[in-house]
């Protein structure tokens, strides 16, 4: 091995062993149990939530405390989906199928424990093929241009837009709407756009705000006005402590966990196509390999393996396109790189140049994590039941005071928190009338990107607008993007043609 790449390895475990960075993880892996374990809490909204914790903190230990979040988070949403037929995040809707009637049988224990240990597998699998092809997609990346990122730009968005939601349509729309809002305050290359002479519209709109405000506010006003299934008493038989996994069946599950795992971080790397679609994916090709695939649906452990390992192995997954290429793979990982912007490091290729510190940080972070969120997970598996009976109607209000508490201690500013919850209601009525949300956060994201290369693409260009067909590479790229709308569209036209 390159002595490098030894060096790099050793400074970053070296970083990673002091006691306070070990607490930072330890309290994320926490909070993202807590947070995943509530119904109605996915990872983004867990980010949004806990995202204040990070203003005043390094920018290693931000992103060890955001990763640990989001990693169990993942795990989290299966608590709730096991214990009481909830899942806690959309990822863990396959769980449910399989895991609840396992507890039912009085097996609750074992299947806590298969999810646990099928988490963490995932976790490990995806943080290595993270570890080997991120660097690959790095390199190619340097060879782009501004002309060539901005066409990415446009392909990730299209992606988005194709994938997220019922409507190709409204998935465009909220991206553009989410590029308009990217756009009010300052500008690169001339002066203030959309501000109506209002002060506080002068720094534009905080990706913390906006973050918040879309995820963390619309959540919790959904759990206050729409009538959610609460937490229900499962009955358990007396069996319960004593229905523990043996290795022998273990062994038996270690081909669910790799085939979840390596769909989970397939599918993290595509941008905007997220947990929930992997973990079903993942749950039907066990279905489809099954000798026995009439038993799925009564609790059959490898029902709960492989969605369990493939929602937590698109973590390290989405994390391909979005420290390489500047694609946030999920609203989540849009969040991380939200971060990253705020700390004053851009995602992209030139991160894996002028950053390695970083990226080894990351990668070695990904793994401890994974670790302590299975010694926190095991040593928990008795008392998660108790966090997943907090009723809605209590967790709501909650979340609202400590988000918008959150965002005014951000910048003492008192217009971040009426702005974020301005934003809320804005997402909680677009996810009524069925506008995805995660476009249009990817977009707020990406647009500012966008704009800069292709306004520096046309500086260099001297103002001719075909430079950005002129590159084959861009031709490539933006031919796709219309691909995946159009894809897009005709798999949601034959999916309207069935229902009816």
């Amino acid at each position: 091995m390159d002595s490098g790449i030894l060096n790099n390895f050793g400074l970053a475990v070296q970083s990673l062993s002091s006691i306070s960075t070990l607490m930072i993880m330890l309290l994320g892996v926490f909070s993202g149990l807590i947070a995943g374990a509530l119904p109605g809490i996915g990872g983004a909204a867990a980010l949004a939530i806990l995202f204040p914790i990070t203003y005043n903190l390094s920018l290693s230990l931000s992103i060890l405390f955001l990763l640990a979040v989001y990693t169990a988070a993942e795990y989290g949403g299966s608590i709730s989906a096991i214990l009481i037929r909830t899942p806690g995040t959309g990822a863990a809707a396959a769980t449910v199928l399989d895991g609840y009637p396992l507890s039912q049988k009085g097996f609750t224990r074992k299947a806590l424990t298969i999810s646990l240990i099928a988490s963490v597998s995932g976790g490990f699998i995806s943080t290595f093929i993270f570890m080997c092809s991120a660097p690959t997609l790095a390199w190619i990346g340097l060879q782009f241009g501004p002309s060539e990122m901005f066409a990415l730009g446009v392909f990730g968005l299209s992606v988005v837009c194709g994938l997220v939601g019922k409507s190709v349509v409204k998935g465009f729309m909220a991206a553009a709407i989410g590029a308009l809002l990217s756009t009010v305050g300052p500008s690169h290359f001339s002066g203030y756009r959309y501000t109506f002479d209002q002060s506080f519209l002068m720094d534009g709109i905080p990706i913390v705000v906006a973050f918040i405000g879309f995820f963390a506010v619309s959540e919790a006003l959904k759990m206050l006005i729409d009538k959610t299934q609460e937490g229900r008493k499962v009955e358990q038989k007396d069996s319960i402590k004593t229905d523990f996994l043996t290795f022998k069946e273990l062994r038996r599950l270690y081909k669910s966990i790799v085939r979840g795992s390596l769909i989970g971080t397939f599918i993290g790397i595509i941008p905007g196509a997220g947990a929930g679609i992997a973990s079903f994916i993942a749950y039907n090709e066990e279905k489809r390999w099954s000798k026995t695939p009439e038993a799925f649906g009564t609790g059959m452990e490898e029902g709960v393996a492989a969605p369990e390992a493939s929602n937590n192995a698109v973590v390290g997954g989405c994390l391909v396109p979005t420290l390489a290429l500047g694609i946030p793979g999920s609203a989540a990982a849009a969040l991380i790189m939200g971060l990253l912007i705020m700390k004053g490091i851009t995602p992209g290729p030139l991160l894996f140049r002028e950053n390695v510190d970083l990226i080894y940080l990351i990668f070695v972070g990904l793994l401890i994590i994974n670790l302590l969120l299975l010694g926190v997970g095991y040593l928990g598996l008795n008392v998660f039941s108790l966090v997943a009976k907090v009723p809605q109607r209590v967790l709501g209000p909650i979340v609202i005071v400590i988000v918008l508490t959150g965002i005014y201690s951000y910048q003492t500013n008192p217009y971040h928190p009426a702005m974020a919850f301005v934003l809320g209601v804005v997402g909680y009525i677009f996810e009524k009338v069925k506008i995805p949300l995660v476009p249009l956060v990817l977009a707020y994201i990406m647009g500012p990107i966008m704009e800069y290369n292709f306004m520096h693409a046309l500086m260099i260009s001297r103002g001719d607008l075909s430079v950005i067909v002129k590159s084959p590479i861009c031709v490539v790229i933006l031919a796709l993007a219309l691909f995946s709308a159009v894809f897009g569209y005709i798999r949601e036209q034959r999916g309207l043609k069935r229902v009816n």
